[in-house]
């Protein structure tokens, strides 16, 4: 190409994976500061260099003018680039972040992190990072590098494995949802899913001491749950599909079983769903109405905001607590985690809101 005299020299790739953002990285590294180059990674995994690539020495990046408008896959709008990365503000100084897991493309994650650095005014900026391997992620982590990561379905366990250190709440739970990467490289791995669901409940009730709780599942939203309560002294019962796992966790955590059949004759104070039943706007439950017996009852998936769950909670005239409180509550204590500054919660929890909506209304206008 340097064969011909020219403005700018493009060199674009597809990202098949992270690590591929690593090489145009390099390259524009290597390469920028002798030509004007312009260069990116196509594809969903190349998000990290159509951001990070014009601080490693690209002219320019592209950006499509309207969501629906794009010109090569993975292609971002315009006004996302600005107010969701905020590229211009990207520099060598600035902190990468992201949300790891495999699929990634409807994490809101992004939207909320990106807003808490903006309040606060931390130069740093969050990416969506669709890992298919471990491998990949952790390749990144060390080459580009990112500062944190906010692990999500399927590493969540497998990733525990990798970290020189934990505290000691994650490993009773057994899965990792928050990495920081030290200064000397180290990883160091935190769970933020129990102050997700410890936080919300502290708000409304006086105490979490001897309160009744009751906790359907046994994976690891359940465990961050189970364990974060019996750490505040509640009184935690479990309810689970299949009675290993449960079984398991109670033993673990010295909490009770309760049975299917059971659930009509008791009370609590607290009913968590912490299963994927609801998730997606399919009216499944994992209660039914005459089992709901309870002050509160908080569904811990977001999307929907309102699960069909929670109405059957409402109709019965409990007090509902929606996934999204959740959700922002862990993103705030990671925020705390990495950045050492309290964390804008209600700045969090509205653009978390406003961009449920606005999927919403996406969806609504495309049926």
């Amino acid at each position: 190409m340097v064969a011909y005299p020219a403005d700018f020299y493009k060199v674009v790739s597809t990202a098949t994976t992270l690590a591929d953002n690593v090489t145009m990285i390099k390259f524009l590294a290597r390469q920028g500061d002798r030509h004007s180059l312009v260069g990116m990674c196509m594809g969903e995994q190349g998000i990290i260099s159509r951001v990070l690539g014009v601080r490693a020495g690209s002219v320019f990046t592209f950006a499509s003018a309207i969501a629906g408008e794009e010109t090569a896959p993975g292609q971002v709008t315009a006004q996302e680039l600005r107010n969701v990365y905020r590229i211009e503000r990207v520099d060598v100084a600035t902190r990468v972040y992201g949300v790891a897991g495999d699929p990634v493309a409807h994490s809101l994650s992004p939207a909320i992190m990106n807003a808490a650095f903006r309040r606060e005014n931390v130069n740093a900026v969050y990416l969506a990072l669709h890992a298919k391997t471990l491998k990949d992620l952790l390749t990144c982590v060390r080459e580009i590098p990112i500062h944190g990561i906010s692990v999500t379905m399927p590493y969540k366990e497998a990733i525990l494995h990798h970290l020189d250190n934990t505290d000691s709440h994650t490993t009773k739970i057994g899965a990792c949802n928050t990495v920081v990467r030290a200064q000397d490289g180290n990883l160091y791995g935190f769970n933020t899913d129990a102050s997700g669901i410890v936080r919300p409940l502290e708000r409304r009730l006086n105490t979490l001491e001897g309160a009744r709780i009751l906790v359907i599942g046994a994976g690891g939203a359940a465990r961050a749950a189970v364990f974060g309560l019996k750490e505040r002294g509640s009184e935690v019962y479990i309810l689970n599909r299949t009675a290993g796992p449960a079984k398991k966790l109670a033993h673990q955590a010295r909490a009770r079983i309760v049975k299917r059949a059971d659930l009509k004759k008791l009370a609590f104070d607290v009913i968590i769903n912490a299963t994927p039943v609801g998730m997606g706007n399919t009216r499944d439950t994992p209660l039914q109405d005459k089992e709901i017996n309870s002050r509160y009852v908080f569904d811990m998936i977001y999307d929907p905001g309102e699960t069909r769950f929670l109405k059957l909670a409402k109709e019965r005239g409990a007090q509902v607590i929606p996934g999204i409180e959740m959700f922002a509550h862990q993103a705030a204590r990671q925020f705390e985690i990495w950045t050492g500054k309290p964390a804008p919660w209600d700045e969090m929890l509205r653009v978390v809101l406003l961009a449920l909506q606005e999927r919403s209304n996406r969806s609504t206008s495309s049926k």
